[in-house]
Order: C-alpha cells, then structure tokens, then sequence
C-alpha cells in the first residue's frame, strides 16, 4: 500500500497482495544490504566457524551469521529453512555420503551456537517432503515411499527418545505396508509442529488451528506439546483431554473469559 499508494474500495485481492510482497521484497532487500555492510565491518565477524565447499555448509553458515544480528533486527523468535538436495537416489545409494555431510554441517553450526550463547534457544527440525521405500529397486537405489524417520535436535530438546509408533514388522505383514517397501506413517507432521509451536509461545486451539489447519483431522492426543520434546515444556500432554480456545488451561466448557 505503501508503493502505491492509499487502497480504495473495489481494489482487487491480487493488486493488493502484489503491492505487499512488492513492499516486503524492497525492504528485505534494503535489509540485505545492511546486514552485508555489518558482516564487512568484523562487528558480527565468526572467524571461528570453519569455511566448507558443501552446499549444506555455507546455507547453515549464512543462518548463524543472521542469528549473530538477531539484536539489531530486534528478532525475539526466528524461523530458517535450509535445504539439502541429492537424496533422490533411484540408481545407487548415496544416503551415508549425505549424512556424513549434514553431520559435520550441523557439529559446525552447533558449536556456533554454543560460542553465541543460544543454543539451549534453537531447535533444528529435520524433514522430508516425502520417505524413501525401505526395500530396493532393481538398480540398487530405492524409490519414493511416504512414511519416514525424523529427528528433532537443539540444546533444550529432551532427547534419547522416539516418539510415535514404530512398525511392528518391517515387512508386509505390517499394516502400515502399502506397496513395495512403502510404510503408511502413524505420526502427523503437525504434531511435531504442534509441540514446537508451543515452545515458541502459541497457545490455545484458536491459534494452533490457525497455524496448523490440517491439525483438526487427527486425534487431540495425537498432538505433541511442548512437555513431549523440551526440557522446559510447559503445556502438559494431559491438554488434550479438554478444548480450550484461549489457551488459559481452563476447559471451554467452564471458561468465564
């Protein structure tokens, strides 16, 4: 609105969301800059952050670099997506050469972490857009599948266990095998970001159906909170045995707010 000037009744949807991202890409833009002439200073330096050629390196690099600037954007929560590519092994299975790689990515970015004194503040969510199948195909690789294993990581994250349901056989007598070596999955996605979401503030079903729209097509208690994955959870699991919109911890059915 701002490039264009004041809207007027009868302006299009899509006049107005182009002039939004219009606005928002000029002033991330501007951002860009900034922060590029604060990195040349050495203010927001990390000469202790190894330099490597992978792609999964310098991505999780540049995310540390923003974090280390957190005060000047006045960022009390933040949200990255760094990408990894070359898991779509049909031919040959390259899967430890890549998980050898994220590994020392995420030791490097770890330990940034650590020096910036937030670690016990971020959590790295690894995901898939979809699993691979758990036999072979007839060139060695394997093909795309559906279920998958995931992981959770960060300093406040209680770890040493596996949430959800793991199959009973890893062969066609489980009831989650559909196909060759594909595996129905029997944890939702927006339970994970379920607990996430709580550990980061948003509370309440009103908010957390905002934010997860799928999340009113499964079970409540299928849900994560934020007591399943951080040491320092509030939101207890018991939460799901009552609706409560405002997130208060009163039940709807007696709330007077």
């Amino acid at each position: 609105r701002e490039l264009n000037g004041v809207g007027e009744h009868g302006n299009s949807f899509y006049g107005d969301t182009w002039s939004a991202k219009v606005s928002q890409t000029l002033y991330e833009y501007e951002q860009g800059l900034k922060t590029e002439e604060l990195v040349g200073s050495g203010k927001y330096g990390m000469d202790d952050y190894p330099f490597r050629e992978k792609d999964i390196d310098t991505r999780l690099r540049a995310v540390a670099q923003q974090m280390k600037m957190r005060e000047i954007k006045k960022a009390n929560r933040e949200v990255y997506f760094v990408e990894q590519n070359g898991f779509d092994h049909h031919s040959e299975n390259q899967v430890g050469d890549k998980f050898a790689d994220a590994n020392d990515a995420l030791a490097d970015f770890i330990e940034e972490m650590k020096r910036q004194g937030i670690w016990e503040n971020v959590v790295i969510v690894m995901g898939s857009d979809f699993g691979r199948s758990i036999t072979p195909n007839s060139g060695g690789g394997t093909d795309h599948a559906w279920g998958g294993n995931y992981f959770l990581i960060g300093g406040g994250v209680d770890g040493g266990k596996i949430l959800g349901t793991y199959p009973e056989h890893l062969t066609d007598k489980s009831s989650q095998w559909i196909l060759r070596g594909r595996l129905v999955p029997t944890t939702p996605w927006d339970s994970v970001w379920n607990g996430i979401a709580n550990w980061m503030g948003v509370r309440g079903d009103t908010d957390l159906d905002y934010l997860l729209p799928n999340r009113f097509n499964f079970d409540r208690c299928a849900m994560f909170t934020d007591q399943d994955l951080f040491t320092d959870g509030q939101v207890p699991h018991s939460s799901c045995l009552q609706k409560d919109a405002d997130g208060d911890g009163v039940s709807d059915d007696v709330d007077e707010c």
